[in-house]
């Protein structure tokens, strides 16, 4: 009984942690997350695009600073500090990391619009080509997510980073599998099943799951870097 209430209190603990992240990642989303259900109910296609581009200018500003915050805390809890103050450390790790979320978040909205535009253009064309897009928004998804994990993780120059978040996205192909099933499996039951999960785990679980495979790469590399040393 006792082990069982330890295992329960220990549950409880971890959705709290996973929620509270969550909801404040939500908030400071929250213009976004009004334009994002704004695209749902448009009822055009000029609306769609035009509440599309609204996203793409807000998002370097708003959602890149909140997500890269929300790394900065469950870095925390993979690297085992798991008392970390939730509302304080968000807060800090917003303020510190804004200029610098903010100048990647330019360079990935461009790159990932430029992208978006050339599928929306060109992916009609045959299956291989809208296969050859599909495989490129994966590889951006897993990039984005890894520059994230750098920004709270290693003090990088910006191009640095970008540099290493394009290299940690080409090693270790079974890690990034298992990211974009398990994150897959998240959005499709967060999205089409319990809409519920949205606002209180959808971001941080992916984040926990997409830190972790960042941190194991991390410590791969170092570790046959030492190795080589010898």
């Amino acid at each position: 009984m006792t082990d069982f209430m330890g295992g329960l209190n220990r549950l409880f603990e971890w959705v709290m942690r996973l929620s509270v992240i969550n909801i404040l990642w939500v908030v400071f989303n929250l213009p976004i997350c009004y334009l994002a259900i704004s695209v749902l109910f448009a009822e055009d296609q000029s609306s769609i695009i035009l509440l599309i581009g609204t996203i793409a200018v807000f998002a370097p500003f708003i959602f890149f600073p909140a997500t890269t915050a929300m790394f900065g805390v469950v870095r925390k809890w993979v690297m085992g500090d798991l008392d970390v103050p939730l509302v304080k450390s968000f807060w800090r790790y917003y303020k510190e990391n804004y200029v610098r979320s903010l100048t990647g978040g330019l360079l990935l909205t461009i790159i990932w619009v430029v992208w978006g535009v050339d599928f929306f253009f060109f992916s009609k064309v045959n299956v291989i080509i809208s296969t050859f897009f599909l495989i490129g928004f994966l590889f951006l998804f897993l990039m984005t997510l890894f520059f994230f994990s750098n920004t709270v993780h290693a003090e990088l120059k910006l191009f640095t980073s970008l540099k290493n978040s394009f290299f940690l996205t080409m090693v270790y192909p079974l890690a990034n599998l298992v990211v974009l099933i398990i994150s897959g499996i998240i959005l499709y039951i967060s999205l089409g099943m319990f809409t519920f999960l949205i606002p209180f785990f959808m971001g941080t679980l992916i984040t926990y799951v997409a830190f972790a495979a960042y941190h194991q790469k991390i410590e791969k590399i170092h570790a046959k870097t030492a190795e080589e040393a010898k």
